[in-house]
């Protein structure tokens, strides 16, 4: 199980008492390898890039992922595994044990790196879905690998933390590789994937005598058990990678003449739900081989379980269902939820939604008592100070004809004729 002798920079007992010269030459291959794994970390995100990019070939690429891995098995199993160490080995055995655990060490790290976008893309990433728990274990995993030093004096040495890895490992490349490869069923690929994961760790980590012996076998047909039951209650946990929901929304109304997936909704009034349906594209990587149903859910509360039919002009994985108007609630206010899942319960996606009540009318705002009267009272005081003013200008110019106190009055009864009489008789005092 150990990789011993991977790390060359690995520090001893003895090492204070070695020469200044030697433990120098210890610092510098010690950076060294923080430099190797920096570059495995970066050579890491490039895989998993390509991987992104190239799910729709992602058939071809698992095959080539599940020869590796068969790879790895044969040369720990004969090679540099835990049965084939021996404190009097010869030197070139020790060289080739090295080459070999470099080797098999940089295709371990690269499968998590490859693995991780896989199930990303898969995910539902959302509070109310749980499936997406495996992605950042798989990413943690693949990091740690990269990191030479890190991997090889605490990860290698510590057997249950290798054994785990190991086996998240395995589990998810036969997860991902007998749907694609063999044709399974996601379910029946889980099924299998959990009972084989404890018999290869098993074989991988200890020797042969071990896992024969009476307590080897019940350790691990105990541990095999316990993960088929774990995935088969958990399966809505785990996702059917790389079978993923690409798209997703729900409509109402009568849908548009050249109409695929109808454009995100997050509120809908609770007057236009007629006409309700949920459109779903499926990215299958090597052909869809799972029963596709939608889950319609009203607050949490399962409405109806539909099998969606397909739309062959927008593509032949576009699967669009409807409501019905005799399945709606009562009362349609709430959460909505249209749920993509395999026939087996694996969950593909969702698209959620909320009914709420339409908006109110903006009734005109009443006027407060007492303003009609203040309206009225401004013009005739305006009035008034108007009549002052022509007064006191009268009285400043000396006697003013009898035409030009008409024409002032004549004026003012212009501008407020319609006004109450108090600003005529305020006029007619000259």
């Amino acid at each position: 199980m150990s990789l011993a002798g991977s790390d060359p920079s690995g520090s001893g007992a003895g090492e204070a008492s070695l020469s200044p010269r030697v433990r120098r030459f210890h610092r510098l291959m010690k950076q060294a390898w923080w430099l190797h794994s920096f570059g495995a970390l970066a050579f890491g995100c490039g895989v998993m890039l390509f991987a992104r990019k190239g799910i729709e070939h992602a058939d071809v690429v698992l095959t080539v992922l599940g020869l590796s891995w068969v790879l790895v098995f044969i040369a720990f199993r004969f090679i540099v595994g835990a049965a084939n160490t021996s404190p009097d080995e010869r030197r070139a055995k020790k060289g080739l044990r090295l080459v070999t655990n470099y080797v098999i060490k940089q295709l371990y790290q690269q499968m998590f790196f490859f693995l991780v976008p896989l199930y990303a893309s898969s995910a539902t990433w959302s509070l109310t879905s749980w499936n997406w728990w495996l992605v950042p274990i798989l990413l943690a995993f693949a990091v740690v690998s990269t990191l030479d030093l890190v991997f090889d004096n605490f990860i290698m040495e510590r057997r249950v933390i290798a054994s785990t890895m190991y086996g998240v490992c395995v589990f998810a490349v036969l997860n991902l590789n007998l749907p694609l490869v063999l044709g399974f069923q996601h379910f029946d690929a889980l099924l299998i994937a959990a009972a084989t994961t404890a018999p290869t760790v098993a074989l991988l980590g200890f020797r042969l005598r071990t896992v024969l012996r009476p307590r080897g076998i019940f350790l691990t047909a105990g541990v095999a058990v316990g993960m088929v039951f774990a995935v088969y209650y958990g399966r809505a946990g785990i996702p059917p990678a790389p079978t993923a929901m690409t798209h997703g929304s729900v409509g109402h109304g009568e849908p548009g003449e050249y109409e695929c997936v109808p454009g995100p909704v997050a509120a809908m009034r609770r007057d236009q739900v007629d006409l309700l349906r949920c459109v779903t594209e499926i990215s299958s990587p090597g052909g869809l081989r799972d029963e596709i149903v939608h889950v319609w859910r009203h607050d949490h509360r399962v409405l109806a379980r539909l099998t969606p039919a397909r739309m062959p002009e927008c593509g032949s994985l576009v699967l669009r269902s409807t409501l019905g108007e005799t399945r709606l609630p009562r009362d349609p206010r709430g959460k909505w939820s249209c749920t993509a899942e395999t026939g087996d319960g694996q969950l593909v996606g969702r698209t959620s939604w909320r009914v709420v009540d339409p908006p109110r009318p903006i009734a005109p705002t009443p006027a407060s008592p007492g303003s009609s009267n203040r309206e009225t009272q401004r013009p005739r005081s305006r009035d008034r100070q108007s009549a002052k003013s022509a007064k006191a200008t009268a009285r400043s110019d000396g006697p003013v004809t009898l035409v030009a106190q008409t024409a002032i009055g004549a004026a003012a009864l212009d501008r407020r004729s319609a006004r109450s009489p108090l600003a005529d008789l305020a006029l007619w005092r000259f």
